[in-house]
């Protein structure tokens, strides 16, 4: 298969989402044993010893410019991101917290029309975030529109949708003489050097006991391996053949392909609401696509 082909790009960005759609399961198993700190540790330690067995040569840096492009693309991407989403959890709703995330692909439109030349705003852009963001406030509420404001949570939400936002920008303009896999496992790194502090507070604690079950280690890989290593490495791809706009506003249709997955897995029930919903996300997503 051509990996520069279109047909290759959506095929796996649809991958990439469908995989971090279905995450939400991994991660709901490993908060009966972990906390969100200790889950995001693991997780990335996995997903960059798999980067360091492919390849185990040291990767000389070039220059102190690009590297501190690694190490941004590791604070926004992994440290930022997922510190941000797992504490605002703790401080707002569920459903607050999905909405506002949610909001990633309309922010990166923002944040690439004011900071690039070739990604401006366009009238499909808008239109699609109107019908993306219709339909994933459908989704997440269904039909129970109660919006509870808690103003630490929801812009702790708000700050994640920013940071994968200006993470997809930073991955855009990285130099690509690089391959994809150095660059995703130098953010890897960097990332693990931010969260490194972690491991001296509250939030992490070392419990060898709960390593050694088989359901959280099968799902410490899972996160590892396919979520973070592979997906990562496929969805960089993804944004150099779209482009940060056109890249993100794929990740509209990571709600309803969660609600899927959580009525077969989970074998929760899906409403009208939902269905609506995903029609909407869907239009949305074509409109934005479309040139």
């Amino acid at each position: 298969m051509d990996l520069n082909s279109k047909y290759f790009t959506y095929s796996a960005a649809l991958l990439v989402i469908f995989i971090w759609s279905i995450t939400f399961v991994s991660t709901k198993i490993l908060l009966r044993y972990l906390s969100p700190t200790e889950i995001l540790v693991y997780r990335y330690v996995i997903a960059y010893l798999v980067f360091v067995a492919l390849d185990p040569r040291f990767i000389k840096p070039r220059c102190l410019r690009e590297e501190r492009s690694f190490a941004l693309a590791g604070l926004l991407g992994v440290t930022l991101y997922f510190l941000c989403e797992n504490f605002a959890l703790a401080y707002s709703t569920a459903s607050n917290v999905a909405l506002l995330v949610s909001a990633a692909p309309m922010l990166t439109g923002v944040a690439a029309h004011l900071m690039t030349k070739n990604e401006k705003m366009t009238k499909n852009f808008v239109w699609g975030c109107i019908f993306g963001l219709t339909g994933v406030f459908m989704l997440v509420f269904n039909g129970r529109f109660v919006l509870k404001l808690n103003p630490l949570g929801d812009l702790l939400a708000i700050l994640a949708a920013l940071s994968f936002a200006l993470y997809s920008i930073v991955i855009r303009d990285i130099n690509k003489s690089y391959p994809l896999a150095v660059i995703t496992r130098k953010s890897f790194f960097y990332s693990l050097v931010f969260l490194a502090p972690m491991l001296f507070t509250p939030a992490f604690r070392f419990k060898p006991d709960v390593l050694m079950r088989s359901d959280v280690m099968a799902n410490l890989i899972f996160l590892g391996v396919m979520a973070s290593s592979a997906c990562f490495l496929l969805w960089n791809k993804v944004i150099w053949a779209l482009g940060a706009v056109r890249a993100n506003n794929l990740m509209y249709l990571s709600p309803p392909l969660a609600i899927i997955a959580a009525a077969v897995v989970l074998r929760e029930q899906i409403t009208l609401f939902y269905i609506i919903g995903g029609v909407f996300v869907l239009l949305g997503v074509y409109i934005a696509q479309r040139q």
